[in-house]
């Protein structure tokens, strides 16, 4: 029996929902930046989805959706790195609090 593609599409609105929530409604920086991996993820689970169903064959979605965890990995350290730069000289995570990042 096979899953039909309108489950994945709603799991997919689903996580985007999440992510976009964490982006809009999150005060820390952290949760911002796992907001936008959970929103790489819902897209992720789209191509993935429309590829099982519309060309099987061909797995250039796949590899597409490889490159979006690979981004989503690469912007999660180069965040993450500028975080704890930032809250080496501010002492503190939440986004408000950065209103002026000259030294």
């Amino acid at each position: 029996m096979a899953i039909p593609l309108t489950a994945y599409l709603i799991v997919a609105a689903v996580l985007f929902a999440i992510g976009i929530y964490a982006v809009v409604a999150q005060r820390t920086a952290v949760m911002i930046l796992m907001g936008i991996e959970v929103l790489l993820n819902a897209v992720g689970l789209n191509l993935v989805a429309f590829w099982r169903y519309v060309a099987p064959g061909d797995y250039s979605a796949q590899i597409f959706t490889i490159l979006i965890i690979t981004i989503g990995a690469v912007e999660m350290a180069v965040g993450l790195a500028i975080m704890m730069l930032i809250y080496r000289n501010r002492h503190t995570v939440r986004v408000d609090d950065y209103q002026e990042l000259k030294g």
